[in-house]
């Protein structure tokens, strides 16, 4: 799972890069709609907590991209 949800990210960073972030994404539901959508596209049948959780672990493991990267 871990892959598609990076990949979900940094393409959340693409399109959002002046206001994505883990935080954001947690926090704002439109931000957190797309997120989950980008990751179910990656035929990952998991809940919503288990999704936002594994990204919230990679940001504590610094296993996600940056602005810019």
């Amino acid at each position: 799972m871990e892959p598609v949800l990076i990949d979900a990210y940094r393409a959340m960073l693409d399109a959002h890069a002046r206001c994505c972030s883990v935080d954001r994404i947690l926090e704002d539901p439109e931000l957190r709609s797309e997120f989950l959508g980008r990751v179910r596209a990656g035929a990952i049948e998991r809940t919503e907590r288990d999704i936002l959780h594994g990204l919230n672990n990679l940001r504590k493991q610094s296993r996600l991209p940056r602005r810019g990267d």
